[in-house]
């Protein structure tokens, strides 16, 4: 491989009701990405700038015509076996036209739930996480081996004075906690928390497969968890809980602020299991595995020691 040569494409997430338009990369068997399945996008054609690029490919392999294409990040992908291509990231949720045959591969809509099951690059899923969370723009480099298993990833956000901080969902405003409804916090307070760090929502117990809404659910005696019917979640808590393990290793996130007394957010005092609003000491499945893995935690009510 010549170190000096490099390549630039383009790549685009284009969303629609909750699914992603995909194209599954069969018909060329030369193709380096065959059987796998990729968004939108291909190589700069001379004096193209990122956005010519992308609205021309997406015009080319879908008809559609993009109209508010987001520049998401760029993507460096270093191996033995091909030149070092830089990929510019683009996400889109508003379009215009009708899809049209494509020669490179079967355009499909492909729901968020299904898409991690279908055979992708290792090193999508990660970049797909960060769009999923609505990241600021980012660096991502993906280092693979000669037979394309990922070795390793360097994660670089562009505003480098600000750094990740985990928040509960529902503190910014989400409609993800069991009664379908969120907590936010003041607009005052989220703004000062912007200024000084990247806010990355998660929800431990959405992450973990449970519904909005859902039936209310707490932490047992024995440390599992089971909802007001009797049902045990602990596995979906426990889930959810590694979810957020994750992104917090993915973003390089050292802290999180996160829902007082919640079953999977609570630090410190949460709701003892009889669902008679009686608190106890302990902490939610989600606090505890990050404490466990070094990461401090915050909830709302500590929110100044953040600041």
């Amino acid at each position: 491989m010549d170190s000096s040569r490099m390549k630039n494409t383009t790549l685009c997430y284009i969303e629609q009701n909750g699914q992603y338009l995909m194209l599954h990369r069969i018909k060329k068997k030369q193709d380096g990405n065959y059987d796998k399945w990729i968004g939108i996008g291909g190589h700069f054609e001379e004096y193209e700038s990122p956005y010519d690029c992308i609205l021309r490919e997406a015009r080319e392999e879908t008809g559609l015509t993009l109209l508010d294409c987001t520049y998401r990040g760029i993507v460096s992908f270093c191996s033995p076996e091909f030149e070092t291509e830089q990929m510019h990231l683009f996400f889109c949720t508003k379009f215009e036209g009708s899809l049209i045959d494509c020669d490179e591969g079967e355009l499909a809509w492909i729901s968020k739930e299904q898409l991690y099951t279908l055979p992708m690059w290792s090193g999508d899923r990660i970049f797909l996480d960060l769009l999923h969370q609505n990241v600021p723009f980012f660096s991502l480099k993906l280092v693979y081996d000669r037979v394309g298993t990922l070795l390793s990833h360097e994660l670089h956000f562009s505003e480098t004075q600000r750094v990740p901080l985990l928040i509960s969902a529902c503190l910014t405003g989400s409609r993800c906690r069991y009664d379908g409804e969120s907590k936010p916090m003041s607009k005052s307070l989220l703004e000062a928390l912007s200024q000084k760090y990247i806010l990355i929502p998660i929800c431990g117990e959405v992450m973990g497969g449970l519904s909005v809404p859902r039936i209310p659910a707490e932490v047992q005696k024995d440390g599992n968890v089971k909802r007001k019917d009797g049902q045990d979640v602990t596995n979906a808590y426990r889930l959810g809980a590694e979810e957020v393990l994750r992104y917090a290793k993915l973003t390089g996130a050292k802290a999180a602020l996160l829902k007082a007394r919640s079953p999977s957010c609570g630090k410190g005092k949460i709701y003892d299991g009889t669902f008679t609003k009686t608190i106890t000491n302990g902490n939610g499945i989600t606090a505890q595995l990050l404490l466990h893995h070094g990461i401090t935690v915050y909830t709302e009510e500590e929110v100044d020691a953040l600041l």
